[in-house]
Order: structure tokens, then sequence, then C-alpha cells
């Protein structure tokens, strides 16, 4: 039966409407809110890398970042609100501790996504840009540093024998979903990792990096007004 021809018996039209799309919105639930928390990733990263053999001395780089932001629980997953990032320290030195000659391109730490599990929750980064190519050094080599990242990149794949591998510690920022029971959670993370790959010269750049993460959740309310940092936060687990 349409509206044309339901009887009002009395009461006025736009009531009985209002009666009608009252019970359709009482009807559909409303989404939950998921639990909030304040989520810090600091980094520290102290390098070394060479163009020639192993018995040459290294130059060297270090890294330190962070980058913060919120975190929304939605199921077994997650949304991110990135507040932003921030470069602490970014040096690059040449073997005897000389600066490094000429601008050096700055990187920025993001945090991608965060990846959620049935026991564990997964959190991933990376720089922009991954790999720092630079100007020419005292030996007339140019500067090319793979940076860190969770996971590895595949684009590095692709670069002319380009090779990298974990040789001390596990190179996962995980926590248990358990950990979330609590209001405040601190975990630090370390591995060293080496590279090598084919330069702009043609020579093979070796490289080690010691890499320290510190990742800290603190509870906290949906702060007002807060909006998804950039569309990219929310990944399916």
């Amino acid at each position: 039966m349409g509206f044309k021809n339901f009887k009002s018996s009395g009461l006025p039209t736009v009531a009985i409407m209002l009666l009608v799309l009252l019970s359709f919105s009482t009807g559909r639930p409303a989404r939950e809110q998921g639990q909030f928390w304040q989520v810090t990733l600091r980094l520290q990263v102290q390098g070394d890398f060479r163009t020639g053999p192993a018995t040459e001395k290294s130059d060297l780089y270090l890294l330190e970042a962070g980058c913060s932001g919120f975190l929304e629980e939605d199921g077994p997953d997650f949304i991110i609100y990135h507040l932003g990032s921030q470069l602490f320290r970014w040096e690059v030195r040449t073997a005897d501790g000389q600066p490094w000659p000429g601008p050096i391109p700055s990187p920025e730490l993001k945090l991608d996504y965060v990846e959620g599990k049935e026991e564990e929750i997964n959190f991933y980064y990376s720089f922009d840009p991954e790999v720092i190519d630079g100007p020419e050094g005292p030996a007339g080599q140019r500067i090319k540093l793979v940076l860190p990242d969770v996971p590895w990149s595949r684009v590095l794949e692709k670069m002319p024998w380009f090779k990298r591998r974990v040789i001390s510690g596990q190179r996962t920022i995980e926590l248990q979903r358990s950990q979330l029971a609590g209001k405040e959670i601190r975990k630090e993370f370390n591995w060293i990792e080496e590279t090598s790959l084919q330069g702009s010269s043609q020579l093979a750049v070796f490289q080690r990096s010691r890499v320290k993460i510190i990742l800290e959740l603190n509870r906290c309310q949906q702060p007002a007004a807060l909006r998804p940092g950039d569309g990219t936060g929310r990944r399916s687990a």
C-alpha cells in the first residue's frame, strides 16, 4: 500500500512521515566507537658505508627521527590519524669525521599503516625518500644510502646488484593484541641490517645500519574534531 492511500486517522501527514523516518533510523545500529591511543614512533640509526674493500675506513651517517598520531580501533583493524613527523638528527660524515661536502636531502619518517591480526598487531613505516642520493665525496664517489624500512621496499629490489639482509636481531615491530588492555605500552626493537648495491659510478656500495625503534602507545579519549590524516592509514587486516 503506497503513502497516497494511507489514511492518517486525524494525525497530520508531516507527523506520520516523521514517525516513519524515525522507525527506519532507530532500526539501524550505530557504529560502535573503538578505543583511541596516542602513538609515538621514534627511530635511531647509526650506519656506516663504503665503496672500497672492507679494509678501508667507512664513512658514517646518523639519523634520529620520529612521528606521532592517534590510532582508533576499528574491529580487528586500525585507523591512523597523522599528527606529524620530526627530524631530530641527520648527519653524514666522512671517515675522518668531517661533514659530507654539499647538501644532503633530508628524509621524512612516515607511519604507513597498522595491521591488526587475531593475536598481534604489526606496525609498518618508511622514509621519503627511501634512498638518499647526495653529492660527490672527497674521493669523488657519489653518496647513495638505503634507509631502513618495514617492510622492505620492493622498489629497491629492482636496483642493480641490490641485496639486503638482517645479521642481528629481529626486524619486526609487533605488539600482542592482549597488551592493548593496558593504558600505557612502551616497547623497544633493535636489529642490524646490511645492504649492498651498485652506485651511479658503477662501484658497489656496502652499508651497515644499526636500527633502534621505540614504540609508545597511551590510551586516551577521542580528540575533538579529529579526522584521518591522509586516507592511507586505514588498511584491511
